[in-house]
């Protein structure tokens, strides 16, 4: 009966696990539609407001004001130097949540060794994920922790502003940011999206087709092309308003890939979790014809040990 024993305190052992991923399983879910709510919800905001900058760079003359015109152009790199890179990269700050961090990891690894001519600075948001580069050999420059929940834009603000100051004071010459966009509960996509210099996107769906900055930038000039004249008035100026803009775009990226990164991990651990509580159940069952197996096997023994006994006593 020792077996029959040790077989059932494993099933003791997965009927808790099992308890514990259906519980995770349970409140991931809870987070997952509250984060596709404001994922979703902001979608429409964030491409808006790239429509206003097109229109501001279309009628505003920025040509006397370098400071401005170099976040919408890119920078021309001396011969034999590197392009300088920041990559931001969204991850978690917790793990449980299948491959999304080892995805997103994998495509950033991916950039680094297929861009040689650039000199990437990686900054990290989730503990995760700098964790998943530093097994790839990969150490980042800053890493800050993630919240599962973000209510607002004041938790992309600072690092928003370090990137709009570091570019403006030309210490990095392209600014891309990394993160998982969710498109259901059971498809989320690692993409890299370029913030500075802005190029512009049709719509969301171009962060889903993954478009390379070159294909960005030549669909932004045929729109400009193509576009019907129009005839705003600005106040103050359309200049002042192009100022103020160009540094809330970034927060504004910023925010919604935070929200599309935070509804595409809770929506990866509830599935891990949903197939983990599947692998607990069916792991019970088997253990369970076992031991039912086992104590078979020991009840037979039994019998058969009392009529042998029997047989010789008689």
């Amino acid at each position: 009966m020792a077996q029959a024993k040790e077989i059932k305190q494993r099933i003791k052992s997965i009927k808790n696990t099992q308890k514990t991923t259906k519980a995770m399983e349970l409140v991931s879910g809870a987070k997952m539609r509250k984060a596709v709510v404001g994922a979703v919800s902001s979608r429409t905001y964030s491409m808006l407001a790239w429509g206003i900058v097109e229109r501001l760079m279309q009628y505003v003359d920025t040509t006397q004001y370098a400071h401005v015109r170099s976040f919408f152009e890119a920078r021309e790199i001396e011969t034999g130097k590197k392009t300088r890179t920041t990559l931001v990269m969204f991850s978690s700050n917790r793990g449980l949540c299948g491959a999304f961090n080892s995805n997103l990891a994998k495509m950033v690894a991916s950039y680094v060794s297929t861009h040689p001519q650039e000199e990437v600075t990686l900054i990290c948001v989730g503990k995760k994920g700098a964790a998943k580069l530093l097994a790839r050999g990969i150490q980042p420059t800053e890493v800050y922790e993630k919240k599962d929940s973000a209510l607002s834009d004041e938790s992309v603000r600072t690092l928003a502003q370090q990137l709009y100051q570091h570019y403006k004071a030309e210490q990095t010459d392209k600014v891309l940011i990394a993160y998982t966009d969710f498109k259901s509960a059971i498809a989320q996509n690692p993409v890299v999206k370029q913030l500075y210099p802005i190029v512009a996107s049709d719509s969301i769906s171009d962060l889903i087709e993954d478009l390379t900055p070159e294909e960005q930038q030549r669909r932004h000039m045929k729109r400009l092309s193509d576009a019907p004249p129009a005839d705003y008035i600005y106040e103050p100026t359309g200049l002042s308003i192009l100022e103020y803009l160009v540094p809330r775009i970034a927060e504004v990226q910023l925010y919604q890939a935070l929200l599309e990164s935070n509804a595409s991990e809770h929506s990866s651990r509830m599935i891990a979790m949903k197939n983990a509580s599947d692998a607990a159940k069916e792991m019970g069952q088997q253990l369970l014809l076992e031991f039912n197996r086992a104590r078979q096997a020991s009840i037979t023994k039994e019998i058969a040990e009392i009529t042998a006994g029997s047989a010789a006593v008689s």
